[in-house]
């Protein structure tokens, strides 16, 4: 009989384990990424473009090509292809971000050739019509509305104004001029500038056959179009040391965010820093929620965030509490910044959240479409899969004192751009 008086043993994870994978480029350009894993009869095949906010031309132009996409294309309507990928069982998505445009067709084995081909129709022949961009500019105002009733949105879309600028791709945000003014002229000339076969990358997942990878190749491994490369405009300045105390109609508790202009992922203090924020406030057994949450009250949720784009990136700390909570709320963040500043972490603490951190990773390597979004991730940012060892293994190597050298050069209570946003 086992002892119930004693745990089970705990076996630090050392070195993680990165499916196999096959990387090629097709004769017209396009870069593929192979993950063939699984046991199930499906497919997931993403196509993703930089065609972000940071290569557009004109506010909200990438987000409303992506989205249009397979609102109409050849000849059929948005009805049509709705019908078309509900009938087999298929799901296609269309979407971007800050640098990428991305479509996702999940489709059963036995219908991938149809899935394949509807998705070199949709990004070969898309026909934008007037009507669907009219339904997205009023449907996407709507929705504008009703976030700008949450005062937690309100605090991101001040902090990102305040730390990359509100006319740069990475600060600005959607008004509903900016989607009044959007036309059928400009989402063409960013979908014939930027999706290219030459700038386009394939990642497919699941259970990969030769007739997979045949018609692939049929439909995007054939064709030629170049694509523009723009040139990415850095941010001039951030404001550093700004203090915001906004006022809303909204009828809610106080929203709080402070932060700072960060890095993008391929820094040099990327690794140690991220080990640094998962201490203060990136999981549940943080600094920050143990302090704030469980010990003192003022809030349910408190978290600390690097939200980290190609070019760029920022730090931030968000919570929302009752308005007489805010002021005690940021002294002990504050206070939390400086114990990590004056104090090595515990040897104790420094391996449990290296411990946890390595069973995430682990949970990101499980399953063809995990380790799809793994291999994504690395990609876009122009490294390799095997790379991401190298991080891990520069997590596992961090010591107190390095930890606390990222608290003294990042955790400065002077450049900390604070933006409450309270009901009136």
């Amino acid at each position: 009989m086992p002892d119930r008086k004693k745990g089970v043993k705990v076996h630090p994870i050392q070195r993680l384990y990165i499916p196999p994978m096959d990387m090629y480029t097709f004769p017209n350009g396009t870069r593929v990424c192979e993950i063939n894993l699984g046991s199930q009869d499906i497919i997931k095949m993403e196509i993703i473009h930089p065609a972000g906010r940071s290569a557009e031309k004109q506010k909200l132009i990438s987000r409303a090509t992506a989205a249009l996409m397979r609102e109409g294309c050849a000849d059929k309507t948005s009805a049509m292809i709705a019908e078309e990928i509900d009938y087999h069982g298929s799901s296609i998505k269309t979407a971007s971000n800050m640098d990428f445009s991305y479509s996702i067709l999940y489709c059963l084995l036995r219908y991938a050739d149809k899935g394949i081909r509807l998705m070199h129709e949709i990004y070969t022949q898309p026909t934008y019509p007037e009507e669907e961009i009219e339904k997205f500019k009023k449907l996407n105002i709507q929705k504008l509305k009703e976030e700008l009733s949450k005062n937690e949105v309100l605090t991101y879309r001040h902090i990102t104004e305040e730390i990359f600028g509100v006319d740069h791709a990475y600060g600005y945000n959607s008004t509903a001029e900016d989607y009044n003014n959007i036309t059928r002229e400009a989402i063409l000339n960013h979908f014939n500038d930027l999706y290219g076969s030459d700038n386009r990358i394939i990642i497919l997942s699941g259970k990969i056959t030769d007739d997979i990878r045949k018609e692939v190749f049929r439909y995007f491994g054939n064709d030629f179009k170049a694509a523009q490369r723009p040139e990415y405009i850095p941010v001039s300045a951030s404001k550093a040391g700004r203090k915001l105390h906004i006022t809303s109609n909204n009828e809610h508790q106080s929203a709080l965010k402070t932060g700072f202009r960060l890095f993008d992922k391929n820094h040099p203090d990327h690794s140690a820093f991220f080990l640094a924020n998962t201490i203060l406030g990136g999981y549940f057994g943080s600094r920050l929620m143990t302090s704030i949450r469980e010990e003192s009250g003022y809030t349910y949720d408190i978290y600390s965030n690097m939200d980290q784009m190609l070019y760029d990136g920022c730090f931030y700390i968000s919570t929302e509490a009752a308005t007489e909570y805010v002021d005690p709320i940021l002294k002990e963040i504050y206070h939390q910044m400086d114990i990590m500043k004056q104090e090595p972490v515990s040897p104790q603490e420094l391996k449990m959240v290296k411990n946890y951190l390595m069973g995430n990773f682990m949970n990101v390597l499980d399953g063809p479409v995990n380790v799809s979004s793994f291999v994504k991730s690395m990609v876009l940012i122009g490294k390799q899969p095997e790379d991401f060892l190298t991080f891990t293994d520069e997590i596992l190597e961090i010591r107190p004192d390095t930890i606390m050298e990222m608290a003294q050069k990042y955790f400065l209570k002077e450049k900390m751009i604070e933006i409450i946003v309270s009901p009136k």
